[in-house]
């Protein structure tokens, strides 16, 4: 993730209070999970609440309920800061989406594009010397750029249906990617798949992956029928 030091210097570039800069960075960084506010803000009502600064409600949650606690805490910065504190949140999440797009090796306009389409650019206030900035603190990571590549080509496969795997229901590349995780360090892994749940459960194909030929076997089995 980019450094406070940037998260702070961009945040205040907006024109916001540096008081209000900094403990918006240290609640994002110490207290919310990043993937967490991720999905949370990808919810349509979420965003839409938070951004415009109408998420204010401090409703009750269980422990268990990971992402009510994340709104109960966006909620609290609303409530704390007003909409200052709802445009250090999405500057915040913009640079650091920045890093991580980098560490995934793509350039700078496609990060530009993919910036754009999560509607983040009007969080950025020069994003050529945002990316010059945090490019000076983190570069390409192989190992993420082949997890990446790894996934694109499941992503391509043209698998559909539904596993059940360890327990979990999981959609087809988000089940294909779990496989793969688990065979790369050298894992078994039982795997169940079907259209649907239902079938999922009961295992329309039910076999061992211990490798990724034996993935592939199971995909391209999937993909032509043949259970």
């Amino acid at each position: 993730m980019a450094s406070w030091k940037l998260h702070r210097k961009w945040c205040e570039a907006l024109g916001i209070d540096k008081d209000v800069c900094r403990e918006v960075t240290r609640l994002i960084d110490k207290e919310f999970p990043h993937d967490i506010v991720d999905n949370v803000l990808k919810w349509g009502w979420a965003r839409e609440s938070f951004e415009s600064g109408n998420l204010t409600s401090t409703v009750f949650v269980t422990p268990e309920d990971k992402y009510g606690k994340v709104t109960k805490a966006l909620a609290e910065i609303t409530n704390r800061f007003g909409i200052d504190g709802v445009r250090a949140t999405f500057n915040h999440i913009a640079l650091d989406r920045v890093t991580e797009l980098i560490e995934l090796g793509y350039d700078k306009e496609q990060i530009r594009q993919k910036l754009t389409k999560l509607d983040l650019m009007k969080y950025i206030p020069d994003y050529d010397e945002v990316f010059k900035d945090i490019q000076q603190e983190v570069k390409p990571s192989e190992e993420k750029i082949k997890r990446r590549k790894d996934f694109e080509k499941l992503a391509k496969s043209g698998i559909y249906g539904v596993f059940y795997i360890d327990g979990k229901l999981l959609p087809a590349i988000a089940g294909l990617n779990y496989i793969k995780g688990k065979v790369s360090k050298g894992e078994e892994v039982y795997v169940k798949w079907g259209i649907d749940s239902y079938e999922a459960r009961r295992g329309k194909i039910a076999r061992f992956v211990s490798d990724e030929k034996e993935l592939w076997e199971l995909i391209d089995d999937i993909k032509y029928g043949r259970y």
